[in-house]
């Protein structure tokens, strides 16, 4: 009798196939459609022939009664992974609880890969472990209290049902040290999203040299200040550059063409409304799966942001990347992948985007890609996690990856139209079969 495959399931905002239309995409992104990445990423290094592999929705995973989910999940899952980001954030208290609520019912393995720590670059120096939002911390040491206890609680119930926790850097190590966890049980990891590709992946280390004419993908956040000068100084002198909106607020702006912040009075430099000059010239972009975005950076000279994940998904499409390292989750991801970046404290030194491009080196990124790919895999391993790359996994990683062929043609937006955002490839295209 053939044995069953093991059931292992791997929590992510959708299913990594989905197609779904543009507006709609939106609201399976988790609120910003980098978290598709490292877990998509997460669930292709699990692709076997010998694993039935299936998502679980943010939904289903965290909705109804608590005691409900963890008998249905214990009944039909062997094995739960959880690939997480900055989850050691102060705005994500609830979400802890809620999160051990359910961890501590489970009667099967449980992983966690890529988790965080978020803390702000002065705590980073000072080696205090106080963790902040984007903008700082505005948090009284009470609160502070409950999110260490919260942390405390979530990881050990993971620890009870794992050999040891995946997180994205030293930094978060740290962290959870400092929480009191033993370093043998923390496994530094970095971001699984830049691990999509598998072993073998490089970065190609020509020169960029940027001219007036050249593409950039630009990404924002508006609540890094430092960064708006350069910015709109890029906007300005590349008239090619295009901003990507992969939050949900600005991808549903160019999408409907709509406010979605209709009451934001901050830097108006920041790409955040319909009268932005980057809407009307349709200069703003969203594509509604994360394997068209990845494919229309393929033919980008650059792209450079504060945005993690839109750096990231720049390196995956082989583009040269800059990132705009801001808080203790950029600067870890950046020096463990050795990802070429630059400080926003030290932005009043750099003139333009050409000055970042000349920075560009992925000597060392190249150099410590393989060992930090098997690092990675080694973590799952330990975990008693069979992976895609850790002998024969069959035909379904191939079958997986044509799966996808769908989902990376799918069309993107543009603002101030609702077009598709390669419009102007398909004009161009039709003028020249005019003239043949």
């Amino acid at each position: 009798m053939t044995e069953a495959p093991e059931r292992v399931w791997v929590r992510s905002c959708q299913a990594p196939t989905a197609n779904l239309d543009p507006l709609k995409s939106t609201s399976f992104i988790g609120g910003n459609q980098g978290n598709l990445l490292y877990q998509f990423s997460t669930y292709r290094a699990l692709v076997r022939d010998d694993v039935a592999l299936s998502t679980i929705s943010y939904g289903k995973f965290q909705k109804g009664a608590v005691e409900e989910r963890a008998e249905w999940i214990n009944a039909e899952c062997d094995r739960l992974v959880l690939p997480l980001s900055s989850s050691f954030r102060l705005q994500n208290l609830e979400n802890l609880d809620l999160w051990a609520d359910l961890v501590e019912r489970l009667t099967i393995p449980v992983t966690v890969v890529g988790i965080g720590a978020q803390l702000r670059l002065e705590d980073v120096r000072a080696g205090t472990y106080l963790p902040s939002r984007v903008t700082g911390v505005t948090a009284s040491a009470g609160e502070i209290e409950r999110h260490e206890a919260a942390a405390r609680r979530f990881v050990t119930a993971v620890l009870d049902r794992s050999s040891s926790i995946g997180v994205r850097g030293e930094i978060s190590k740290r962290y959870l040290q400092y929480l009191g966890f033993p370093a043998d049980r923390v496994d530094v990891i970095g971001c699984p999203s830049l691990f999509t590709w598998g072993p073998d992946f490089r970065m190609p280390e020509r020169t960029v040299k940027l001219t007036r004419r050249s593409k950039i993908s630009l990404s924002f956040d508006h609540r890094i200040e430092q960064s708006a000068e350069l910015l709109d100084r890029t906007i300005s002198d590349h008239r090619r550059s295009t901003v990507y909106m992969q939050e949900k607020l600005g991808a549903q702006m160019v999408i409907t063409g709509e406010d979605t912040r209709p009451d934001w009075n901050g830097d108006d430099r920041f790409p955040l409304q319909t009268t932005h000059r980057t809407f009307r010239a349709h200069r703003m972009e969203y594509y509604p799966t994360a394997w068209s975005w990845l494919r229309s950076l393929e033919g980008v000279d650059f792209a450079f942001g504060p945005r993690l994940h839109g750096t990231v998904a720049a390196t995956l499409a082989g583009t040269s990347a800059h990132l705009l390292v801001h808080d203790s989750r950029t600067l870890e991801i950046a020096e463990h992948h050795h990802l070429p970046h630059t400080l926003t404290d030290d932005l009043g030194s750099v003139r333009s985007a050409a000055d970042l491009a000349a920075r560009q080196d992925y000597t060392a990124f190249n150099a410590s890609y393989r060992e930090l790919f098997d690092r990675f895999t080694g973590f799952l391993q330990r975990n008693d996690l069979r992976t895609a790359h850790d002998g024969p996994g069959g035909a379904a990683l191939e079958a997986f990856d044509a799966s996808l062929e769908p989902a990376a043609r799918a069309a993107g937006v543009v603002s101030a139209q609702g077009v598709p955002a390669n419009w102007r490839e398909r004009l161009a295209a039709k003028v020249r079969r005019g003239r043949a």
